[in-house]
């Protein structure tokens, strides 16, 4: 089996770059980029087994992102984060088919399980 590669999408960059390194860390090949729309625009968003983006950025949101991700046919996994509270995100990322969304601060093994298990499907 080839080398998961996994996405970090965040526009704090001490965020992205932490959970680039963790990933990296795991085994993993993982990428930054510090927009949603830097990614699309990334040939990198093709042959990825897991996407990490945050809800809240300047441009383009990560639920923005995972609906644009899945209009064009793409059903990568996405594990979407965010310090926002709102209970009704819950509901909104599942319904545009997240494979969950963690608060911050989230606990790392609590998104490294949702990874593996993305991995394993």
């Amino acid at each position: 089996m080839a080398i998961p590669f996994i996405a970090v999408v965040d526009d704090d960059e001490a965020l992205c770059s932490s959970l680039v390194d963790l990933m990296r860390s795991m085994g993993y090949r993982a990428e930054p980029f510090t927009s949603a729309e830097a990614f699309l625009m990334s040939p990198s968003r093709f042959g990825l087994h897991c996407i990490i983006a945050d809800v809240h950025m300047p441009g383009m949101s990560g639920l923005d992102l995972l609906s644009e991700l899945r209009r064009q046919g793409n059903t990568t996994p996405v594990v979407l984060i965010t310090a926002l509270t709102d209970r009704q995100l819950d509901q909104e990322a599942a319904a545009r088919g997240a494979l969950c969304l963690l608060r911050k601060p989230f606990e790392i093994s609590s998104l490294l399980d949702h990874i593996e298990r993305s991995l394993r499907k």
